[in-house]
């Protein structure tokens, strides 16, 4: 019994030494250090930094569920009207379809207020929405040449009042 002892206290010690090392170095990684100047965060992390008045005053006025769904729509097509971009841009042709750019079927991008988004023959990127959304609606991506071959696209909606009251798409 007395041999066990000596080997008990050592281990007791060694172990008590090691929760004093870990605590420094804890210690010290957390601090900075003394010579370099502390500055401040500016906003807790996680958090935007707190609006200033005249950014408080040119705030837009939130935005209705509707157009909250309607702007939801457009940003997942937004993707496939890159596509339909380089696409015509690499080939100097409009692809007939989803599929030959690769992006598979209409249905595959339903989600939100999306049914179903679409490439059709002429370029258009047209985006059907649901029906609770709003009952026959829809959002065309209406590409046009410019002369020096790139593309400007135009937004329009058909039974979506929503959609024609983002700034984007009249």
């Amino acid at each position: 019994m007395k041999r066990v002892a000596p080997l008990f206290v050592a281990l007791v010690l060694s172990v008590l030494l090691a929760l004093v090392a870990y605590r420094v170095s804890v210690h010290y990684a957390t601090f900075p250090v003394a010579d370099s100047p502390a500055t401040p965060d500016p906003a807790p992390r996680g958090r935007p930094p707190p609006l200033t008045r005249e950014e408080m005053k040119s705030a837009k006025a939130p935005q209705s569920v509707e157009q909250a769904q309607a702007a939801d729509a457009l940003a997942r097509a937004r993707p496939i009207q890159a596509a339909v971009d380089a696409f015509y841009v690499a080939e100097g042709t409009w692809p007939r379809n989803l599929a030959q750019l690769g992006l598979g079927n209409p249905d595959s991008h339903a989600g939100g207020p999306v049914a179903a988004i679409s490439v059709r023959p002429d370029g258009e990127v047209a985006v059907v929405v649901k029906p609770h959304v709003a009952r026959g609606g829809e959002i065309r991506l209406l590409p046009d040449v410019r002369p020096d071959g790139s593309l400007e696209w135009t937004c329009r909606a058909r039974n979506y009042p929503a959609a024609t009251r983002l700034p984007e798409c009249r």
